[in-house]
């Protein structure tokens, strides 16, 4: 609990001079508005001099106390505002790029919806954690010292007795709500599941609608309700018993408090004055203290939701910067993988063993291979989404272990089999990777991606929104999109995770002599799915249950009649399609 405080404290005391001022005059209007009672003892024993002065003096006191309680509450207000809204924006920032700066891993396991759900409640939590402490539960310690300062002069006993119930209050209070932060978590595990579920839904739901799913859908939303409703039940009723025990304690607490200043009166230790400023203090800190524990639970529930929403933070970062990263000025794209093998964390079986291989700056490659023989973990171990688990691979000749991610992929460009977009312009997508590209440069790449006349076809040109996921687009059209954002970024290394399969064959034409007139200059890696597209690479690395089987051109891997050769009659003659299917 102290570490998830102390980090929400640590973006609070970026402004400690706003944080001073705020708590001092939280402190001043506080003071102010809790010793009405003693101005209602005042009024009470000046009564009876029938001193018209004095009583309207105590008045004029009173309602300029009320004054000021009201202009230094908006001030403290204020000032708790201009700690507040910063810090929890510096902390909205932080976790968001903590979560950019996590693993490949950490992304691939996580569940999209849950985690946007923990994001809104952590945010949230954020607001309401600094106006339970640093307001509410503030102003309550401070009413306490008023009250016990004020009661230590009428009777010690007194104060003892509302010290005592204070504590074991909040003894009992505590206990209770470690019982309710129990039920709270579990609640939002059931709530992160139901949100899973819905923003599963809303992103495939071309997929529900294809194979009409909508029935089975909502029958899956309301299996997981039966839990949801189960917990929220468990989590509501916690705070049913903390309202019994907490309540009947106060109660009893007012009623030997009343027989103390009772009694105390009918002996003439005290003025009938005295017994109003009890009675009014009593009464207005019972409500306070009632405030104390909805505070309580407002903080166990912010606790539960702020300790998840920070908790990337106590997310290890697997793939780390060196801390005196090479800086490379010139990069050539020599790459070379030297007795590389990968295993994943979880499973001990190598997805790739023993790979070697060289390519030249300006060289093509492209890897075959069976689905699953391990064509796409090569592209990923090049990018550093893991590190390899022996050997090293080597971008001209320096370990890519030894750059910073950042410098690394900023010489790769790569054109995915399904490219994903922002929800934003063409114009934003092409332009992503190069900030200072110019709006003849966009347009120069995407005419050499065939995309051009397209876009100007279009109202809006390259205005144009792209929708959730470029859901506006056809598949060949965010291709072409996908491959202009390359080509923009003119990177020395090029990867395409077989960049035409979506395309008509004239646009493939078109995209393929595009594609070969820049690669001329640049490193060119190729996962190929389709043989056919890779007849021209200088290099063609077969690989089969994580290994390189077989390397060459392929006129050289044609004559040796093994395993790309089989590939090659399968896609070539159309026969036995499922096998050729494995491919991809």
């Amino acid at each position: 609990m102290l570490k998830t405080l102390k980090k929400f404290y640590w973006f609070l005391f970026r402004h400690k001079k706003a944080l001073s001022v705020f708590i001092f005059t939280l402190t001043a209007a506080t003071i102010l508005e809790n010793i009405s009672p003693y101005i209602y003892k005042l009024l009470i024993d000046a009564i009876p001099s029938q001193n018209y002065q004095l009583l309207l003096k105590i008045a004029i006191l009173f309602v300029g106390i009320k004054i000021a309680v009201n202009f230094l509450t908006a001030l403290s207000d204020y000032l708790g505002d201009k700690v507040l809204i910063p810090a929890s924006k510096e902390a909205r920032i932080a976790v968001f790029r903590r979560i950019l700066d996590l693993d490949f891993g950490f992304h691939t396991n996580k569940n999209t919806g849950s985690l946007i759900s923990a994001f809104k409640r952590g945010d949230s939590a954020f607001f309401a954690l600094f106006q339970s402490l640093n307001r509410e539960i503030f102003r309550i310690l401070i009413s306490l010292l008023v009250v016990l300062f004020f009661f230590i002069r009428i009777a010690p006993s007194l104060a003892f007795l509302m010290l005592l119930i204070s504590l074991a209050n909040t003894f009992v209070s505590w206990r209770l709500i470690k019982f309710n932060l129990k039920k709270r978590a579990s609640f939002n595990k059931a709530e992160d599941k139901v949100s899973g579920i819905i923003s599963d839904n809303l992103i495939n739901y071309e997929t529900i609608k294809l194979f009409a799913r909508e029935e089975k859908e909502e029958n899956r939303l309301k299996e997981e309700f039966k839990g949801w409703t189960d917990k929220l039940w468990q989590y509501a009723n916690s705070f049913r018993l903390m309202d019994i025990i907490v309540g009947t304690l106060s109660n009893l607490a007012i009623l030997t408090a009343f027989w103390i200043v009772i009694r105390k009166l009918v002996n003439g230790e005290i003025s009938a004055g005295d017994l109003v400023m009890v009675s009014s203090f009593v009464t207005s800190f019972y409500y306070q203290f009632f405030s104390l524990l909805y505070r309580l639970r407002a903080i166990a529930k912010s606790y539960i939701d702020i300790q998840h929403y920070f908790s990337v933070f106590n997310t290890d970062v697997l793939i780390k910067d060196p801390d005196k990263p090479v800086k490379i000025k010139d990069i050539k794209g020599d790459i070379r993988f030297e007795k590389v093998s990968f295993s994943y964390p979880e499973n001990k079986e190598n997805v790739l063993t023993n790979i070697n291989f060289h390519v030249k700056p300006g060289e093509s490659a492209a890897f075959v291979g069976r689905s699953g023989a391990g064509k796409t973990t090569i592209i990923k171990l090049l990018l550093r989404f893991h590190d390899v688990t022996k050997g090293r691979i080597l971008i001209d000749g320096i370990d890519i272990r030894n750059i910073s991610q950042s410098q690394l992929r900023s010489f790769i460009g790569i054109v995915p089999q399904e490219p994903i977009l922002f929800n934003e312009t063409i114009g934003f997508n092409i332009a992503y990777g190069n900030d200072q590209a110019t709006q003849e440069e966009v347009i120069k790449a995407a005419k050499m991606a065939n995309l051009h006349q397209f876009i100007e076809s279009l109202p809006q040109k390259y205005d144009m929104p792209v929708g959730e996921r470029g859901v506006k687009l056809s598949g060949g059209q965010r291709q072409r999109l996908a491959i202009a954002r390359v080509l923009l970024n003119d990177p020395k290394i090029i990867i395409f995770d077989e960049a035409t399969s979506n395309l008509d064959p004239e646009s493939e034409a078109l995209i393929q002599d595009a594609l070969w007139k820049i690669a001329k200059s640049k490193t060119v890696l190729i996962i190929a799915h389709r043989l056919s597209t890779v007849k021209q690479v200088d290099k063609i690395l077969v690989l089969d249950n994580g290994q390189v089987v077989e390397s060459g051109p392929h006129k050289k891997l044609i004559g040796k009649k093994q395993l790309y050769h089989h590939f090659w009659q399968l896609q070539s003659t159309g026969r036995n399609g499922q096998e050729a299917n494995l491919l991809t």
